[in-house]
């Protein structure tokens, strides 16, 4: 009867734990989108944004640059100009998904496809704590001046000889994706020759 027992509640613990294990905390909003277009576009007088929808030979072009494929088929790309009406940057939200939910940065390019930024802006009430401990290292420094085609090897380095723990560690490794990510939407959607139409 005992072992009886234990088997029935071990048929109820298990879906129990499995569930625990995919359970996925509320998202929560480190910055604001338009906070971080204003802080790190200060000499745009004027903001725009240009929505593009991703075509077939632009999806073969993401995949073979990042290896990824985006959830979302439209990009959002806001940028900046100054009073003369010459660009000052462009900012994008790329996003990762985890099994402990989002990643998501504000990734923003100058004029010349460089990076100028890198800013947290969503995680979730469980890895909040990791984004902000990584984010304390300094590693997101160490993307700016990476332009298209670049790995966020630099970064990595230096955050994982911070010594922080595995999740903190994680979440950096998830934001630097984002990153890379962003990289190769700007390359393909924004900077390069595109088959998606934009509004």
């Amino acid at each position: 009867m005992g072992r009886r027992a234990g088997v029935a509640t071990l048929a109820i613990l298990l879906p129990l734990v499995a569930g625990a294990a995919e359970h996925i905390t509320p998202t929560v909003v480190l910055r604001k989108r338009a906070d971080v277009i204003r802080s790190t576009l200060p000499d745009a007088s004027q903001f725009f944004l240009k929505t593009v929808q991703i075509g077939r030979q632009d999806l073969s072009r993401i995949e073979q640059t990042a290896d990824f494929k985006p959830e979302d088929s439209r990009v959002k790309f806001y940028y900046g100009q100054n009073g003369s009406g010459s660009l000052v940057g462009v900012v994008l939200f790329p996003q990762v998904n985890t099994q402990h939910g989002p990643f998501e940065v504000g990734l923003t390019l100058g004029p010349d496809g460089t990076i100028r930024d890198v800013a947290p802006t969503k995680a979730t009430v469980e890895t909040k704590p990791w984004v902000e401990k990584a984010v304390r290292t300094g590693f997101l420094d160490d993307f700016k001046g990476l332009s298209t085609g670049e790995m966020p090897d630099r970064a990595l380095q230096a955050l994982r000889s911070a010594d922080i723990g595995d999740m903190p560690t994680f979440a950096g490794e998830e934001l630097a994706e984002a990153v890379q990510h962003g990289l190769a939407l700007y390359q393909v959607l924004y900077a390069g020759s595109r088959s998606g139409s934009a509004n």
